[in-house]
């Protein structure tokens, strides 16, 4: 079985790649390296398409044996967001939509999504705690709200169990 990584070539999802190869698990990338660096990663399976593609992200899933997805693949600058809303909205939620379906068409029951702490906006108390009220206050923030939205409908409908990381920002070299 494997697990496909959405974003793979990204920062975080390259990271990622790297700690499953050295559990030596079987890694599959879908990344439209739209921000992803290819020479960030040394993998056999890297198909250079986007989510939106349905039919050939299909394609992916019915090549390979997928237990699970890591969703890495996304617009993610908060200043661009507010500059262009239609592009993360389309990105962002219809790539997560696309994703979400061709999971279960292909009975893929199981996806960790990268989230963001935007979705908490201006926080009402410090820390914020997990069950914090939700209320972005930029386009990326509330894309992303969304999209953990559309999870836990697909879950409740279909089964897909799902994982969000509502991390603040990464950090490294």
């Amino acid at each position: 079985m494997a697990i496909l990584i959405t974003g793979g070539a990204g920062y975080i999802g390259s990271h990622t790649v790297k700690y499953f190869q050295q559990k030596n698990e079987d890694i599959i990338i879908v990344d439209n390296m739209q921000s992803g660096h290819e020479n960030s990663i040394d993998i056999d399976y890297l198909y250079k398409i986007d989510i939106r593609d349905k039919e050939k992200l299909d394609v992916v899933f019915k090549n390979h044996n997928l237990e699970a997805v890591i969703h890495f693949a996304a617009n993610s600058l908060v200043g661009e967001s507010m500059e262009k809303p239609y592009e993360y909205y389309h990105n962002n939620v219809y790539g997560m939509l696309c994703l979400l379906d061709v999971m279960k068409n292909n009975n893929v029951k199981k996806i960790v999504f990268s989230s963001t702490a935007a979705t908490y906006g201006e926080p009402k108390n410090v820390p914020i705690i997990e069950t914090d009220e939700t209320s972005p206050t930029n386009t990326y923030g509330e894309t992303k709200l969304a999209m953990e939205k559309m999870m836990k409908w697909f879950d409740r409908a279909y089964g897909v169990k799902y994982v969000s990381l509502r991390y603040f920002n990464a950090a490294g070299a």
